[in-house]
């Protein structure tokens, strides 16, 4: 969970970490407990790649819970919540934390104070993959720049080093497989995200062969991108006097959306789920949720 706030609630008698020693000393063998799934959880996405000012992780939650169904969405809406204590879901995967801020009170009538008193009286697990999970080798920037076809991928700011020895950081720089001008790409890059538009920035007649990208809201990482020699930055949310930058440079920028640069990770996390335990767990349900959508619609 990094160095950053980690408000998250334990209503069903645990009170935090570590796991404990022996999990299963209460359950069946058969049983897949929560603290089960959060470790390979944090294989994928070891916690202390997350920013400081993050808080990834455990939101709501009893390690010794069994879980029998899991949904994997972006964001712990009140929608998405609603939807899975309908369903009877146990634990839903996150990639937006439901907590960011050290939280002082719980008041019902709130939207976030209705998300923790439902998910909580339906004993609704909540675990959030967020900026771990975007700095992770083989994490959500591996597989935005999988999915637009980038070649010898690396990050765009080396994280450190932590001991499973793979090679984790933030965005990525890469190849494309053949040059092609800014405008093509822009429009190739709006069909492989199913976006309904993308806003692009530069010469539409740049010819573009190397690519840097972020996922989510990426101007922190211009400064970045401007030192490699990348011809365009491709991510979500870029701001005016960020992509001025670029444009100055000479450069081009492609802004996708914060939406569509993520949501690509609720069918990667709950394919990956289901390879670890639904052949040893027949019970297992793992789904992604498939109602979510972009807040912005295009006029």
């Amino acid at each position: 969970m990094g160095d950053g706030i980690h408000a998250f609630f334990c209503p069903w008698g645990i009170e935090g970490r570590p796991i404990p020693q022996n999990p299963r000393s209460e359950t069946a063998a058969m049983d897949l407990l929560l603290a089960d799934i959060i470790q390979l959880l944090e294989d994928i996405a070891p916690p202390s790649l997350a920013e400081e000012w993050d808080n990834a992780g455990l939101q709501i939650g009893d390690l010794r819970s069994r879980v029998e169904k899991v949904w994997v969405a972006l964001d712990p809406g009140p929608e998405v919540v609603a939807a899975a204590c309908r369903s009877r879901v146990n634990l839903l995967v996150t990639h937006h934390p439901l907590f960011f801020r050290p939280v002082k009170r719980i008041e019902i009538q709130t939207p976030l104070g209705a998300i923790v008193a439902q998910a909580v009286r339906h004993r609704l697990a909540v675990y959030t993959l967020h900026t771990n999970l975007d700095a992770a080798a083989d994490g959500l920037n591996d597989l935005l720049a999988r999915r637009l076809g980038l070649q010898r991928r690396r990050p765009l700011v080396q994280q450190r080093v932590v001991a499973d020895g793979r090679r984790h950081g933030m965005g990525r720089v890469g190849a494309l497989q053949r040059t092609r001008s800014l405008s093509d790409l822009a429009r190739e890059v709006k069909q492989r995200l199913g976006a309904e538009a993308v806003r692009m920035a530069g010469d539409p007649e740049l010819r573009v062969k190397r690519v840097a990208l972020s996922t989510g809201s990426g101007g922190s990482l211009v400064a970045e991108f401007l030192r490699t020699e990348a011809d365009v930055f491709i991510s979500g949310d870029l701001r005016y006097h960020e992509v001025r930058d670029i444009e100055y440079a000479r450069r081009g920028a492609i802004d996708v959306g914060h939406f569509h640069s993520e949501h690509l990770m609720t069918t990667a996390i709950t394919h990956r789920l289901r390879r670890a335990f639904c052949r040893r767990h027949p019970r297992l349900r793992v789904e992604a949720f498939p109602h979510e959508k972009d807040p912005f619609t295009v006029l």
